[in-house]
């Protein structure tokens, strides 16, 4: 893994234990078990599966700074959107470079999977990353990426408070 440029690649199944601290940083409340059964049907033994789900992780100087989890979904009519969703990115001094580079990962598994866009699922907190990937018309990046902010839990009676930076916990 070079120093100069971020490296990605998919959760494996002996990398789940591993990449827990860093969706734990995103949710403290969030459980090792919680953490498995989210991305047991997103990982694979063999990273060079074409898997219709999974978790792209980027990594700077060997280390894990960011994930994002995803799902290539039925559109409207016979296109199919990538949906990206419970986004972390840590590496603050690199942000930029990272989230960049992760967007260019999902880019490329969306085209992989004939994706017609990318839709994001970003946290209320995230405006930046709103900011950078937000391409509706598709004239910035290879494929319209159409942005939508989480609705901010915090306070409603329906469970635990999200976390400013995502929820992993399950959805309905």
């Amino acid at each position: 893994m070079s120093a100069d440029r971020t490296d990605l690649f998919a959760l494996t199944t002996d990398q789940v234990d591993l990449v827990f601290p860093l969706a734990r940083e995103a949710d403290p409340q969030l459980s090792l078990e919680d953490w498995r059964s989210f991305v047991e049907s997103r990982v694979s033994a063999n990273p060079s599966d074409r898997q219709t789900s999974g978790v792209l992780l980027a990594a700077r100087n060997s280390n894990i700074r960011g994930l994002a989890a995803y799902d290539v979904s039925p559109a409207n009519g016979p296109d199919e959107v990538l949906k990206a969703h419970h986004i972390v990115i840590i590496d603050r001094t690199r942000e930029r470079y990272l989230a960049t580079d992760l967007l260019g990962g999902l880019l490329r598994i969306a085209e992989t999977a004939q994706c017609s866009r990318v839709c994001a699922e970003l946290p209320p907190t995230s405006r930046w990353l709103h900011t950078r990937w937000s391409d509706p018309g598709g004239r910035v990046f290879r494929l319209p990426v159409e942005c939508f902010t989480m609705p901010d839990i915090a306070g409603s009676d329906d469970g635990p408070v999200a976390t400013t930076v995502v929820d992993f916990r399950r959805r309905n």
